[in-house]
């Protein structure tokens, strides 16, 4: 079965993102050719994924032209991590249509852990 964002050609989750980025993310989208400083940039010490025109640079208004390479918080979207626990996203239209699977919980917190680890100390 279609993933429903697809499906729906539902692109709201790019819209205003404020997408936490690993150095696994930020590898990942270098090596397909993409420079940091076009993608990510520094928010009290966290990196973000980049908004240009209210949306992420990857995104073109209709889909996303780095899917295959995607953070990994994009990847488990719409389960989100909300009061230490894994959630359906509320602000997301095709909510009804995901579920919480197996293992969604353990590599949600584990990305968490994983950004929390490598989150930038700033003054």
């Amino acid at each position: 079965m279609q993933n429903p964002c697809l499906r729906h050609e539902c692109v709201e989750c790019c819209r205003n993102t404020e997408m936490l980025l690993s150095n696994e993310d930020i590898e990942r989208l270098a090596r397909a050719g993409f420079h940091q400083s076009y993608f990510a940039h520094e928010v009290n010490g966290w990196l973000e994924l980049r908004n240009r025109d209210g949306g992420c640079v990857f995104n073109d208004g209709r889909k996303c032209l780095v899917y295959e390479d995607r953070p990994e918080g994009c990847r488990s979207y719409p389960v989100v991590h909300k009061g230490g626990r894994a959630v359906l996203d509320d602000e997301c239209p095709n909510r009804a249509e995901f579920e919480i699977m197996p293992g969604d919980e353990e590599r949600l917190l584990a990305l968490v852990a994983k950004l929390k680890k490598e989150r930038r100390k700033t003054k």
